[in-house]
């Protein structure tokens, strides 16, 4: 029997495909496609053999980049895909030429709907180009801004969808390089891609850093976003900029908090003291805001009521949405991760009078859920080994019975809780 070399065989099965029709041929087609993907697996010349045919091109365009056909023919279209990805693994040739023919599609089809394996797949075959080649032929921006964008639509179609390669290009970046991370993040076109970064970033942090910790500098740099814009909670209308979006401040703020009382990360921000009188100045702020008759901003007023939560409530059902919903709970957070063991911080929160305020948020508060029990640790952190702490709260004067339970995990020997100074 005559031997034929892969490369050959490759050609052979490619004019078959090509001479089929996708309509008329279906099963037909799908046998020769399984038969090209192995194929594939055999012979660099094969990979190459496809990649340069202009007439397969074609074929691909039609099949797999036709968000049509991922509902109208799915089996046909994930195999199609799959031959593609193998035609680029190792390949630096193919790689190059298959970004060049299909680069910009693979790109917009990362993160169409519907959401799913197919996705995953287009994920793939440009990781593998990327790391093949790096930004001589994709671009890190590229790379990055597609990889946003499928994480903002996972969020906003609630997929379940493990997306493994989304992972695996997204963590090369927060975990391998903060610098270029930065900058990618500088370059996203609108907030809503910025916010949906961050709360990747939120997610990577609650599942405890499962692939390497983030880059130190990437850390170091939400801080400094986070001083530069925290001051737009405050704003009276929210006519925003780009760069002022309070939800954007508020995810900012989510991380550091996370990140502040993490053992991996809590020495980064330690040293930060403009990072402490930031946040525990903008705590200051905020509840003097809700103190007003209607909040300020983008602030609202606090429940403290039961009523305030029922069906029968004048207040929007929606208040969970909103910038305010737990605002006070991630400053008092901060502030007490912040302030763990830190003397520095512990000066300036004395300096700044922070201990009233603290007590102030000792409440419970439907819009900040656990506000009351950060408080309170929070309390703790800055009493401990402070005898003028300790003598600050010595110095207040009874204005009503705090229940008990604070005063036991305040764990203070002083008697109970005091909030109003003897002097006023």
């Amino acid at each position: 029997m005559e031997h034929v070399e892969p490369h050959d065989e490759t050609n052979d099965v490619l004019q078959q495909i090509i001479r089929l029709s996708v309509a008329e041929n279906e099963a037909e087609i799908t046998t020769l496609l399984k038969r090209l993907r192995l194929l594939l697996t055999q012979s660099t010349d094969s990979q190459k053999t496809l990649a340069n045919n202009a007439e397969f091109a074609k074929f691909v365009k039609n099949v797999v980049l036709d968000p049509i056909m991922r509902t109208k023919l799915p089996a046909l279209h994930n195999l199609t895909l799959q031959v593609l990805a193998n035609s680029v693994v190792n390949n630096k040739s193919t790689q190059e030429t298959t970004w060049q023919t299909h680069g910009v599609h693979i790109s917009e089809q990362v993160h169409t709907a519907p959401l799913g394996s197919s996705n995953n797949i287009l994920l793939m075959i440009m990781y593998n180009i990327y790391l093949g080649l790096g930004a001589h032929v994709i671009t890190d921006q590229v790379v990055f801004q597609t990889c946003v964008r499928l994480w903002q639509a996972i969020i906003d179609t609630k997929s379940n969808y493990n997306f493994e390669y989304l992972h695996f290009l997204l963590e090369h970046f927060i975990v391998k390089d903060g610098r270029k991370c930065v900058q990618c993040y500088q370059r996203l076109t609108t907030v809503e891609e910025r916010i949906a970064f961050l709360d990747y970033v939120t997610n990577y942090l609650r599942e405890n850093s499962p692939n390497g910790e983030l880059s130190t500098m990437l850390l170091q740099y939400f801080a400094k976003e986070f001083r530069m814009k925290s001051d737009c909670i405050l704003r009276e209308t929210i006519k925003l900029r780009h760069e002022l979006h309070p939800r954007e401040v508020h995810t900012l703020l989510r991380i550091i908090a996370s990140a502040s009382g993490s053992e991996k990360y809590a020495k980064i921000y330690a040293a930060d003291q403009s990072l402490f009188i930031n946040v525990s100045s903008l705590l200051r702020c905020v509840v003097a805001a809700g103190k007003e008759p209607s909040g300020v901003g983008s602030l609202d007023k606090p429940m403290t009521k039961l009523e305030e939560v029922a069906l029968t409530s004048d207040i929007d059902a929606d208040y969970e949405s909103r910038v305010s919903f737990e605002l006070k709970t991630l400053l008092v957070r901060c502030t007490a991760n912040l302030l763990y063991e830190n003397p520095a911080n512990r000066g300036y929160g004395l300096d700044t009078e922070l201990l009233p305020t603290l007590l102030e948020c000792t409440v419970m508060d439907a819009r900040n859920p656990l506000m009351r029990e950060w408080s309170i640790l929070a309390i703790r952190n800055a009493c401990i080994n402070c005898p003028e702490a300790q003598q600050v709260i010595a110095g207040l004067t009874m204005q009503g019975a705090a229940p008990n339970d604070i005063l036991s995990e305040l764990n203070l020997d002083m008697g109970a809780l005091r909030i109003t100074d003897r002097q006023h």
